[in-house]
């Protein structure tokens, strides 16, 4: 626009460019870029003066200006003016020969950018006038010369006639440069002009060698002269430069210049520190070279091997980001060097592998590479490769393993394994397969076994794929199958396997059989079988072995045995399916292991050859001693032999030669680790195995091994394990006492009772104990004691099977249980160690089935050493370990339990009998009062299986009774609410199992139920739950049952016991005591003739030390006198009680409140007396702490209100409630809003008369006491016994009590109790309001809070109408609208605004204070204290509503005090204010079509620039406001265009591009009001001074839109106006995005 001058907006932008914020920066160049558009040439001329004027420019300063001015060029292109061009170009060159100590080499460098710019468009003027700069006497300015070699580069075909010239002004500098920045920069622009050349030989098919004299100058000074020069920018400039020249330089100078050029570059490795652009420049040369000169390359190889070989081997720099590219580079180089003389690089790379680590590894990733890239070139020279990598295949370290897999995984896709030495790393990659994943984790950079393995394993099996191996690896792999020290690779190995074979069963192929003579390494089929099955015993270790070891099984059915197809063809899928439905944790390891067994067996018998079933058998032995030795370290040998034992007694049930069994026997037992749990369980069963069919020889061979001389003898037949049966000998005599075990379990039943004694437990207790001086002495070896405990059992189980048991009398029993108890007493208490005590206790129930029978005080002795064992011990979770151990000790725990109980259900069983059931009770009733809960627990679960037990095989004979019901039931009676649920449940249960036994006993028939007892499961089930009141209702229903089924003679043990639970711990176990004597008192009182006196002494001696609370209240109850006739004396002394009140003190006011008119007399005075502490006038003396730090008068309050919430406590007390209601509700909310935040301090808690009443010791320890809490409990208590229980529940639901108490929420939760009173107290409302208006003008602050949030909410129900307190309630109200508190004034308004709002369009009474009301909300948005302005918003919206319900003749007196109080607020710092003001303009739109009509339209206009730039605000609350008030009043502006404009892009939601609205808003205003557009811009100057950054930036953006639109008859009004000054000023706003707005403003002007 003509009204702003451009050079002052230019000026301006330039001045601005020093600016320090980056974005303002770029802004800046958008600008001027914009500008240059319109202005190319006044723009570009303007700032080249602006630069030659300002010398001094800061760098950044200069670098904003002439980037705009590059920006300008290259968008104008030809359309700058030559003139303009010609001055720049001068200029610019200028400045690039200044001295460097006037201009920075940045500067130059964006003045050389200029010139490549102008270069597109003026070539011969840009390269005229540089070349001209260079003279001849001296050197140019090194940013002249890159220039023109960058102008080269750009300018494309256009710069071809030019390149001779500048060939012939650089080319004599390289001479006479002497300096290394000089150097630095010809190098560059030689680079950059060979590659120009390169590109216009291509493009223009020049003449090849136009350039040939200059290039070899050049080459020559760079080569010869420069780069041997030390300083590292130069010689890294002078690489890459030599890179591009050697692409322009000459087969001829090429060939000439290679066996210098080569090892001079190689040379460099030793000086350069990044290696990236030697190798870059090497590869370029090579490949040069090598398109001209093949033959004269391949003399130069073998000179270049070692330092790039030497390269290839250095660790690559992690925070190098060319790392990655030198070694593409490296390796790009070793590819033309073969493609030139493979057999030189082959060698050179065999004869590296067998150096260092770091050059196996660097040679291994060449020889890789070169597999891949160049198979041509090595085609013929396989086995050489083969051949070379042997000697890395023996390397330990995990890279090399890495990488050599990394190799043969390329040389067997290429063909390179099927030759002679692809065995060797086929070999390789097996034992990779079969490495153990490491616990230590792996060093930095190395690669860890776990990696190396599942790298092997996947290249194993994509080799077993390929077709062409297929011969290769079968059978060949066959042999990894049996060896220990390939274990780990069994899974891979196996598959590969099944790949293998099923790739030679495809039709036209045939399977290979195995061929012993020609390969007599191969492993026998018994040796397959017998390791496949080892391998598939424990399925999923190692990645599920055995499923790969029963899939390969499948697959060699017909090569192991052609017998073995049919039966493995049915039997192996079953066993696979289960595996793959199954996991490691759900399969069932002795099911699996029996399965397998099975197979074996049938196996054995299918094949029916003696030989070959013994030779699978030799394979077994020679798999177990296979281990001794094995360097290999595997978790599960033991677990491997323990199967493998097993197998070899099934194996030996098929022998039947004497001989062979006797040597097998032997060599089992002298081959097992005796010391391995595993191993020996395994040997013991596979010795029981072989005791099925062989048993006198089985029992011959063991009496040899007992016999120690024997042993000795034996043993010098096999001198190497002389030094370790010595050794072991504790061990071997565990492993034979188990053998023995197993024996007697497997044993012939028609064999095992004659030898039983002498052939078996003779030995089995002998080893077990040794004498010393003839002493006999048990063992301390925990291996023995298990093996003892063992064998025990199995033979008391075999015993007990045995049909011809009776007639063999077992006379050892006694010793052996006296044993097991020993063992079991030995064993520590505190926690479980070892299974001992569970296997003793298992074999003791084994024991005592058998005959004869053992006398009672020695099950006595055994009961209670087992219970003392077991019960006591600590609980698993406690025992301070994690993971793996912490399970394994739960589980041993779960197993000795079980075992336990077992026994104690065999003792039972012996004597089925009431007495039976008792003694056995006896020993574990004390451990049912236990004070740990696990303790309780345990001896709960007992005691519920042994009723059950008894229940289930009770034999009813004569006339027994069950005379202990009544101890058994007062011993379980406090635990059926103890604080653990499973104990309570197992309580209930113990007791109905007792009463079915009782009723039983009573004659009751087998299957019939009774109806009250049946209850107790109902009884249980809701003792399941934990909430106390639940429990107490259960106990008083089991109490009932008790009292009307537990017999009449009875009773009195029953109370005794009872009582005895009464100072029970836990409380709620003492009140189930209490409350079942209660019960049973009254139901069976008359039985007690006799015994009252007793019960009376036992109870008052129970009650000094019975600690919980409902226990003495109910006790005290029994004894408390209820007798008043001095009411308020009562009243007054017990207010004098100390606080907290004790339980005596609480029952006595529940008591008060038991009568009606008594309890009326008492709330009367009590609200009396505490009316006059609330009333301000009549507080009498005292002081109370608040949080706030006032002082007031609280300590009789309290009291007053403790002793109101005893009283309501008491349901009976509805009567005296209902009476008082209204008093009783407004009191305690006056006394509730004088309390929020008030505390006792202690030394004033406990205050009282001490003459009359003493502290309970049991009273609370608290510092302070929160007065609220009290006054709030009360209140709900009010309520509720006011029969207003929904005001109680809503206000919970809504989380209003806890607001109640809060000092920032508590008007929140008066409001929400006044909506909750309104809904359900209709009745008293009325009552309840009058009150508390009337409390209003003299209440102190907080209960003017309380009285205005209170009376506001109610205003806003419609019930507030209904009842016609609306007058009332608005005159208190209104009465508080100027009130000094603002919190007080936001709630009156906050309410008359609702009040407003419930009209619905309807006014009514609410009409009558209209306009009282809307002076008020005028007052309020006007003034008053308002730190927050809450109170402002508040008005505001309030108003807002106000309005929207008045005529236009209510409003007429209105209107202009409404605008001008909203007016001042729409830049108001609050958003939330500024919000509610523009809604509240908006909203007066509607009087703007009647009378009114001019009054408003002309305050919108004085308003539209505001509202226009709020549209931008910082906030979306604000610039929403907006929307809708523009909407609004557009209408009446009196402009289409502009109401179109705003209904279009002023929606709700929608996005705004603001700069786009102001562009259409300017076009509008112009067209529709060019009178007022100055207007407009004088108003929207006022903002630029706004406090508001995002309205300053706004103001600027809206007063150059309408700049760009103003009619050109107001220009000069404009230009005299500044405005076009003052935007130029903003540009030194403080705030960066005003700035931004403003760079972007004053293009927008021109």
């Amino acid at each position: 626009m003509a009204a702003c001058n451009v050079e002052s907006s230019l000026k301006a932008l330039r001045d601005a460019a020093s600016d320090r914020d980056e974005a303002v920066r770029r802004q800046i160049v958008l600008s001027l870029r914009e500008l240059g558009a319109h202005h190319t040439d006044l723009l570009l001329t303007s700032c080249l003066n602006y630069l030659s004027k300002h010398g001094q420019l800061e760098e950044q300063h200069r670098a904003v200006i002439l980037g705009a001015m590059r920006l300008v060029v290259e968008d104008a292109g030809s359309q700058v003016s030559e003139l303009t061009a010609k001055q720049l170009v001068a200029a610019a060159a200028r400045e690039l020969v200044r001295p460097d100590e006037a201009l920075s080499e940045a500067s130059k460098e964006a003045y050389g950018d200029l010139l490549v710019a102008l270069g597109g468009s003026y070539t011969e003027e840009v390269l005229d006038k540089t070349l001209r700069s260079i003279k001849a006497d001296r050197l140019p300015d090194p940013s002249l010369v890159r220039t023109v070699a960058r102008l080269a580069l750009a300018s494309g075909g256009s710069m071809a006639p030019y390149l001779s010239a500048i060939f012939e002004a650089l080319v004599p500098m390289l001479s006479q440069a002497k300096t290394d920045r000089m150097r630095v920069a010809l190098a560059t622009a030689l680079g950059l002009l060979s590659r120009s050349v390169l590109q216009h030989q291509e493009a223009q098919a020049q003449k090849k060698w136009a350039f040939r004299r200059e290039i070899h100058a050049a080459y020559d000074t760079l080569f010869n002269a420069w780069l041997p020069l030390k300083e590292p920018r130069l010689r890294l400039e002078v690489l890459t430069a030599l890179g591009e020249v050697v692409q322009v330089l000459g087969g001829d100078k090429l060939r000439e210049e290679l066996p210098r050029l080569l090892p001079a570059v190689v040379s460099l490795y030793r000086k350069q520190q990044e290696p990236f652009h030697v190798s870059h420049l090497l590869r370029q040369a090579l490949e040069v070279a090598h398109g001209t000169d093949p033959r004269g390359l391949e003399a130069q190889v073998e000179g270049l091997l070692h330092p790039l070989h030497h390269q290839a081997c250095q660790p690559a720099d992690p925070e190098s980001d060319l790392a990655p590219g030198n070694r593409e580079e490296l390796l790009a180089c070793f590819s033309v060097a073969t493609r030139a003389s493979p057999d030189a690089v082959l060698k050179f790379l065999v004869h590296k592998l067998a150096n260092s680590e770091r050059s196996r590894l660097g040679t291994l990733a060449v020889l890789r590479h070169l597999v891949v890239t160049e198979p041509r070139s090595l085609e013929g020279r396989k086995a050489s490769v083969l051949a070379g990598i042997r000697a890395p295949l023996q390397d330990p370290a995990g890279r090399v393993k890495r990488a050599l897999l990394d190799l043969i995984e390329a040389l067997a896709e290429r063909g390179y394994l099927e030759l002679e030495g692809g065995a060797a790393a086929v070999d390789f990659v097996v034992c990779q397969c079969g490495l153990a994943e490491a616990r230590a984790p792996a060093k930095a950079r190395e690669a860890s076994d776990g990696e190396l393995k599942e790298t092997a394993e996947g290249l194993l099996h994509r080799m077993a794929g390929l077709e062409r191996l297929t011969p290769m690896l079968w059978p060949s792999l066959l042999e990894y199958v049996t060896p220990a020290q390939h274990t780990h690779a069994l899974p891979a190995v196996c598959r590969a396997l099944q790949l293998a074979v099923s790739g030679r069963r495809r039709p036209g192929l045939q399977l290979f059989e195995l061929n012993y003579d020609k390969r007599p390494s191969l492993p026998s089929p018994q040796a397959l079988v017998a390791r496949l099955l080892v391998a598939a015993s424990l399925p999923y270790e190692g990645q599920q072995r055995g499923e790969a070891a029963l899939g390969l099984l499948l697959a060699l059915g017909p090569t192991i045995h052609p017998a073995l197809e049919g039966l493995w063809a049915a039997e192996l899928p079953t066993l696979l399916r289960y595996l793959a439905e199954h996991t490691e944790e759900t399969v069932a390891q002795q099911q699996w292991e029996k399965n397998l067994l099975l197979l074996l067996f049938r196996t054995a018998e299918t094949v029916g050859n003696a030989q070959w079933t013994g030779r699978l058998a030799e394979e077994m032995t020679n798999q177990i001693n296979a281990w001794q030795g094995a360097p290999l370290a595997y978790a599960h040998v033991s677990r491997e032999k323990q199967f493998l034992y097993k197998c070899l007694g099934i194996m030996l049930q098929h022998t039947q030669s004497a001989e062979t069994i006797h040597q097998q026997l032997q060599e089992m037992l002298l081959s097992a680790q005796h010391g391995e749990a595993l191993e020996r369980e395994g040997l013991a069963i596979g010795v029981g195995f072989c005791a099925m069919t062989h048993f006198e020889a089985t029992l011959a061979r063991l009496e040899e091994f007992v016999r120690l001389d024997a042993l000795r003898k034996t043993v010098s037949f096999f001198s190497s394990l002389v030094e370790k049966v010595d050794g072991d000998l504790e061990r071997m005599k565990s492993t034979l006492i188990l053998c023995y075990g197993y024996v007697a379990l497997y044993a012939p039943e028609e064999l095992l009772m004659p030898r039983l004694e002498a052939g078996i437990l003779q030995h089995v207790v002998g080893l077990a104990s040794t004498k010393v001086l003839g002493i006999k002495v048990e063992t301390k070896d925990p291996t023995v004691k298990l093996s003892l405990i063992k064998a025990v059992t199995l033979v008391a189980k075999a015993v007990h099977a045995n049909r011809w048991r009776h007639s063999y009398p077992f006379t050892r029993k006694a010793e052996l249980l006296a044993t097991m108890q020993g063992l079991i007493k030995a064993e520590a208490r505190a926690q479980l160690k070892t299974p001992v005590c569970q296997l003793a206790m298992t074999a003791c129930a084994c024991l005592i089935r058998l005959e004869p029978l053992v006398n009672r005080a020695y099950v006595t002795e055994l009961i209670k050493t087992c219970l003392d064992s077991v019960l006591g011990l600590q609980p698993p979770e406690k025992a301070g370990e994690d993971g793996r151990e912490a399970w394994e000790r739960e589980e041993l725990y779960r197993e000795t339990a079980a075992a336990l109980q077992g026994l104690l259900n065999e003792i039972l069983m012996h004597v089925l009998s009431p007495d039976g059931l008792q003694a056995v009770f006896r020993h574990v009733e004390g451990w049912v009062i236990s004070t740990r809960d696990h303790e309780r627990e345990r001896a709960l679960d007992i005691t519920a299986q042994l009723a059950t037990l008894y229940l289930e095989k009770m034999a009813l004979r004569g006339e027994v009774e069950f005379s202990h019901l009544g101890t058994m039931v007062g011993r379980l009676v406090p635990r059926c609410t103890d604080p653990v649920p499973r104990v309570r449940r197992l309580a209930v249960g113990s007791i109905y199992t007792l009463f079915r036994v009782h009723l039983r006993y009573a004659g009751l028939p087998e299957g019939e139920a009774d109806e009250l007892v049946e209850h107790l499961k109902a009884v249980g089930a809701r003792l399941e739950q934990a909430e106390s009141q639940a429990l107490l209702r259960g106990c008083s229903e089991l109490a009932k049952v008790i009292a009307r089924r537990l017999p009449q003679e009875q009773v009195s043990t029953l109370l005794f016991v009872l009582f005895e639970g009464l100072d029970d711990p836990h409380v709620a176990c003492s009140s189930a005591a209490s409350i079942v004597m209660n019960t049973v008192v009254r139901s069976c009182g008359a039985v007690l003739e006799g015994h009252v006196s007793e019960i009376l002494k036992a109870l008052y001696i129970r009650l000094q030390w019975i600690a919980g609370e409902q226990v003495k209240l109910s006790m005290v109850h029994f004894i408390c006198v209820l007798a008043s006739q001095n009411t308020a004396e009562v009243v007054s002394c017990l207010l004098c009680t100390p606080l907290p009140f004790d339980g005596y003190t609480c029952e006595i006011w529940r008591a008060l409140a038991g009568e009606a008119t008594l309890a009326s007399r008492c709330m009367e005075l009590l609200l009396e007396a505490l009316g006059k502490h609330l009333a301000p006038s009549e507080r009498p003396g005292g002081s109370l702490v608040h949080k706030s730090g006032a002082v007031c008068s609280a300590l009789e309050p309290l009291a007053i209100v403790c002793a109101l919430g005893e009283m309501l406590s008491n349901p009976e007390s509805v009567g005296a409630v209902r009476g008082l209601y209204p008093q009783l509700v407004a009191t305690l909310l006056l006394h509730l809003s004088s309390s929020v935040g008030v505390e006792f301090p202690q030394e004033l808690f406990h205050a009282g008369d001490p003459r009359h009443w003493k502290v309970s010791p049991s009273r609370s320890k608290q510092s302070t006491v929160d007065v609220c809490g009290y006054s709030v409990e009360t209140l709900k208590a009010a309520l509720t016994v006011g029969r207003t229980e929904a005001v109680v529940t809503d206000m919970e639901e809504s989380g209003a009590w806890a607001l109640l108490q809060s000092s920032e929420g508590h008007h929140q939760g008066v409001a929400l109790l006044a909506r909750a009173v309104a809904h359900h107290v209709r009745p008293q409302l009325a009552a309840i309001a009058h009150r508390l208006s009337a409390a209003l003008p003299a209440a102190p602050k907080p209960q003017r809070v309380t009285l205005a949030a209170f009376l506001g909410q109610l205003l806003s129900e419609p019930v507030a109408s209904e009842l016609q307190l609306t007058d009332v309630l608005l005159a208190g109200l209104l009465g508080c609208a100027d009130d000094a508190v603002p919190i007080v004034r936001l709630l009156c308004f906050r309410a008359l605004g609702r009040a407003v709002a419930a009209t619905e369009g309807e006014l009514g009474k609410v009409g009558l204070y209209a306009d009282r009301l809307a002076r008020a909300m005028i007052a309020g948005v006007s003034g008053g204290e308002d730190p927050r302005d809450l109170v402002k918003v508040e008005a505001l919206g309030s108003l807002s509503g106000l309005l929207a319900l008045l005529d236009e003749g209510q409003a007429r007196g209105l209107l202009a005090d409404v605008i001008l109080a909203a007016q001042p607020l729409f830049e108001h710092g609050s958003e939330q204010v500024r919000g509610g003001a523009f809604r509240l303009f908006g909203s007066l739109a509607r009087f703007g079509e009647g009378e009114l009509r001019h009054l408003y339209v002309e305050q919108a206009h004085a308003s539209l620039v505001s509202l226009i730039l709020h549209l931008n605000d910082s906030s979306g609350e604000v610039v929403q406001a907006c929307k809708a008030a523009v909407r609004s009043a557009g209408p009446l502006l009196g402009s289409d265009s502009l109401c179109s404009l705003f209904q279009r892009e002023l929606a709700d939601g929608g996005e705004l591009d603001y700069w786009a609205f102001l562009g259409s808003l300017a076009k509008a205003v112009a067209e529709d009001f060019p009178a007022k557009v100055s207007i407009y811009l004088a108003v929207g100057a006022t903002f630029f001074k706004s406090l508001l950054p995002e309205v300053r930036g706004n103001a600027v953006a809206f007063a150059a839109s309408l700049l760009q639109r103003l009619p050109r008859k107001y220009h000069q009004a404009a230009a005299n106006s500044n405005i076009c000054g003052d935007i130029a000023a903003m540009l030194q706003d403080p705030v960066s995005s005003v700035r931004v707005k403003a760079a972007r403003a004053l293009s927008l002007l021109h």
